[in-house]
Order: structure tokens, then C-alpha cells, then sequence
């Protein structure tokens, strides 16, 4: 008992500095970009420290998820190739069923640890921009062209986070009649990101980059407080038409090709134990195809195919 004490302290403290870290990383961003006028919220400084302190939990669970999914899928080859008719050998099922459960419960546990830095992911990429547009300013000549397409990229994974921030929140219900205007404001806060890059050819690039951190900075601080609906002022939104998020199409692709796949299994002949085990790994195939290293934050999807009492 009192190791694993001594064991989460030490780990607090590792993880206080790291946030102290990045806090400071970002102070020192903000003041090259012409931003040192600007105080970094306290809850953007509580936000980089729990992140800071999720990040490796959100990391074994994604090991262990794909792990998982290796397992499964290694279950279907093998079942497919060798077993399609008969049943498998009971010790491999045994083994087999073991390491997936025990996979699912490091899941779950890590899951949990881990969802904070799942949840301000907005928030890093905001900050992962503000470090791009840094480097960027402060770039010889050979350098620049490398240095702003590394700030294209951040702002593609920055538009991404934009447009699922509602999702990831964890206070917007499923059928919430919200998520319609709050995918619309995500929208128009993409479009205007994309309006300032497109600034870049014709602008003087260090007014640009100041510009995109000073978006990336507001998009933040209003994320932290939980004004999802508000990422920028409106002033700024006005007549920009909302980017549409097709990750809801996406979704739905997915589901209609695991259905189709689970029914079709049903006229293949496989053993019980095989069907349920080629399912798993079918759906995961499609989820792997459809959203690629995000895949297992989709697994809820496969909620939709659970039998009925």
C-alpha cells in the first residue's frame, strides 16, 4: 500500500513537471510571436498539467488496444486459414480468451487515467501550432520552407480537434439538438483557420504566423473554460461558410460494412466460437481502415451489435 502511494506521488511530481514544462515552452512561444502582453490562464496551466499527467495511461491504453486488435485479428487468419470447419484446439481458445480479457481490463483502467488528455487534446494541438508558428518565425531562409509546412500540418491536426471537441467534451448528450450548432461554429472555426494560412501567399509570413498562434491561443483559452460553442469570437465568423465534418458519414460507413460483414458470416458455416471471433476481428478491420491510429476510439461503435437481453 504504501509503495503504490509512493509510487503515484513520485509520479505526480514527474508529471508537475512536465506541465511546468510545457507551460514555460508556451510562455516563451507566445512572447517570440509578439504575444508576451498575453497571460496564460490559470485553467490553460491546471489543463497542460493534467494533460501532462494522462498522456501515459492514454498511451498504454493505446498499446494495449492494439495489442488487442493484433490478437483478433491474428484469431481470424488463423481461424479462417485452418479451423474454418472444425474447432479449434480448446488451449488455444483458453490462451486466446485470456490475453483478450485481460487486454480489455488494461484498457479499461488506462482508459479512465488517460481520458483527460483525450478530453484537452484541443488544447495540445493549440499549443502544438503555437510551437510550429515559433519555430517557423524564428527560421533562417533555408529553413522556412520546411518550418511553414510543419505549420500546415499542425493546423490539419488542429482543424481535426476543432471539429470533435464537441464530441470529446463529455457534455454534449448523443442526440443532443446542440451538436448541430456546435459542428456548425467548428465549421466557421476551420474555415477562418484556412482563410489566415491561405494569407501566406500574399502576405508577409512572420504577420501570418502571429495571426494563426493568436487564433490558436483564444481557440484555447475558450476550449479550457468549456465554451466549446464559442472557440472564436463571432465578429471573425461572420459570413464564413462552416467546413463540413464528414467523420458522421464516416461513422455510418462503418457500421453498414461491420453489419454487412456480421451477416454474412451467419451463411459462411463457421463454429459459434469462430463467428464470434471473426466478427470482432471484422469490425476492428473496418475500424482500422475507416479512422487508422484513432480506431479504438470508435470501439463504442461496436455497442450497436451487442445482443439483446
Amino acid at each position: 500500500m504504501s509503495l503504490n502511494i509512493s509510487l503515484r506521488a513520485r509520479w505526480g511530481r514527474r508529471a508537475r513537471r512536465w506541465g511546468d514544462e510545457a507551460i514555460a515552452e508556451l510562455r516563451s512561444d507566445l512572447d517570440r510571436l509578439g504575444y508576451g502582453w498575453w497571460p496564460i490562464p490559470p485553467r490553460l496551466r491546471v489543463a497542460l498539467r493534467h494533460t501532462s499527467a494522462a498522456e501515459v495511461p492514454w498511451f498504454i491504453f493505446v498499446l494495449a488496444a492494439t495489442a488487442f486488435a493484433y490478437i483478433v485479428v491474428a484469431y481470424f487468419v488463423i481461424g479462417l486459414l485452418f479451423y474454418a470447419e472444425r474447432e479449434p484446439p480448446w488451449r488455444w481458445v483458453v490462451a486466446w480468451a485470456i490475453s483478450v480479457t485481460l487486454l480489455m481490463k488494461l484498457c479499461v483502467k488506462t482508459r479512465g487515467a488517460g481520458l483527460p488528455f483525450i478530453r484537452n487534446l484541443l488544447t495540445l494541438e493549440c499549443k502544438a501550432t503555437i510551437r510550429a508558428c515559433s519555430e517557423a518565425y524564428g527560421a533562417s531562409h533555408a529553413q522556412r520552407a520546411e518550418k511553414l509546412s510543419a505549420v500546415g500540418t499542425a493546423l490539419r491536426r488542429l482543424e481535426g480537434d476543432v471539429m470533435r471537441a464537441h464530441r470529446r467534451s463529455g457534455t454534449v448528450a448523443f442526440l443532443s439538438p446542440r451538436r448541430r450548432e456546435l459542428r456548425t461554429h467548428a465549421g466557421q472555426v476551420v474555415a477562418k483557420l484556412r482563410e489566415v494560412e491561405a494569407a501566406f501567399d500574399y502576405s508577409p509570413p512572420a504577420e501570418v504566423l502571429s495571426e494563426i498562434a493568436g487564433l490558436a491561443a483564444t481557440i484555447a483559452e475558450q476550449h479550457v473554460v468549456g465554451h466549446i460553442g464559442a472557440l472564436l469570437p463571432k465578429p471573425l465568423l461572420e459570413g464564413k461558410q462552416p467546413v463540413r465534418d464528414r467523420e458522421v458519414l464516416r461513422v455510418a460507413a462503418a457500421v453498414v460494412l461491420i453489419a454487412g460483414g456480421v451477416v454474412g458470416m451467419a451463411f459462411l458455416g463457421f463454429p459459434d466460437m469462430a463467428t464470434v471471433a471473426v466478427g470482432m476481428a471484422w469490425a476492428v478491420l473496418v475500424l482500422m481502415a475507416f479512422f487508422g491510429s484513432n480506431w479504438a476510439r470508435y470501439m463504442s461503435i461496436l455497442e450497436l451489435f451487442k445482443p439483446g437481453p
